[in-house]
């Protein structure tokens, strides 16, 4: 060992800097030691991380992979109160008609288009609408941005649902049938008129319009108009639904003839529609239809004819 030295220290000099930085060798490490500096690198750097995240998720409260340009806001930001309309294909808001169709033009859209208000905790001013076409919030608004629309949430309004639903519910009247042969008697081979009659009542009927409802924020009325009806002549046979409310003799085109004899079960089902109009507004199609069950039935007696032989 000692002669390696000698030839080592003779070396140096003829081998200038570059060798005598050579041999300045960094001790080598052991496997135990080596497992333990990689164990606190890897330590420090998840720390540093967490804390990345922590301070991303402090300012939107929001899931990060740990770089800023990543981060989606899936939450209200901190201290933010929010207000949410969702936008249906059936909406009445004229914003959220326009929210969809900006949503349905915004590629890569995936979320329910809606419209969200923003106001801080402790304040009355609120920002927004702002549109939505992606899952989660958008970030807190810039108070000193004066372009930020600021409008309060509309107050809540029923939905398209709910106001077909309440008109299903109104008080509607009930048609009968009335019949030409009159009193309630027809003769076989002869064309019998039918004609739908509305009852002389309080209730609903075609060409009404129903006393204000009242739904949550909204004062609606509806005007009602009948759809179809369709007639059930008691011998099996029926009309199929028309448009025609009938009429008598000569004029009426709802018509038919027996071939026997007996009594029959007459009666006219009605399909109802109507319009909506909100706080005496423009009247809106409704796209209800209210299918009547249970109309009176009539009963009609077929009879045949006699025949005597007359002489002089």
């Amino acid at each position: 060992m000692r002669v390696i030295g000698v030839v080592v220290a003779a070396l140096c000099p003829a081998l200038g800097t570059s060798a005598a930085q050579a041999v300045d060798v960094k001790p080598k490490m052991t496997n135990r030691h080596a497992t333990a500096q990689a164990s606190t690198g890897r330590q420090h750097t998840s720390a540093a991380t967490l804390a990345k995240d922590a301070k991303i998720g402090q300012d939107t409260d929001s899931k990060s992979t740990g770089r800023a340009k990543d981060v989606k806001v899936n939450a209200p930001p901190l201290k933010w109160e929010t207000k949410t309309v969702t936008c249906t294909s059936g909406s009445v808001d004229p914003a959220c008609s326009a929210t969809i169709i900006d949503c349905n033009m915004t590629p890569g859209a995936s979320g329910q288009p809606r419209l969200i208000w923003m106001r801080q905790e402790g304040t009355t001013q609120w920002y927004g609408p702002q549109q939505m076409c992606l899952p989660g919030y958008p970030p807190a608004p810039d108070v000193n941005d004066p372009t930020i629309p600021r409008t309060p949430p509309p107050p809540p309004a029923p939905t398209i649902a709910q106001i077909r639903s309440a008109f299903l519910e109104l008080p509607f009247a009930k048609p009968s049938v009335s019949m030409e042969p009159v009193g309630n008697k027809t003769l076989v081979g002869l064309p019998t008129y039918y004609r739908a009659d509305w009852p002389d009542t309080d209730d609903l009927q075609p060409g009404d319009t129903s006393n204000s409802v009242k739904l949550l924020s909204w004062t609606i009325q509806f005007k009602i108009e009948a759809k179809d009806y369709r007639y059930t002549y008691g011998d099996g046979t029926k009309s199929g639904w028309t448009t025609s409310q009938g009429g008598v003799h000569p004029d009426g085109d709802i018509t038919h003839t027996y071939e026997r004899t007996g009594t029959r079960s007459v009666k006219v089902d009605a399909r109802l529609v109507g319009q909506y109009r909100v706080n005496g507004g423009a009247r809106q199609d409704l796209g209800a239809v209210a299918d009547l069950r249970d109309e009176p039935v009539t009963e009609l007696r077929v009879v045949g004819t006699r025949t005597r032989l007359v002489t002089n």
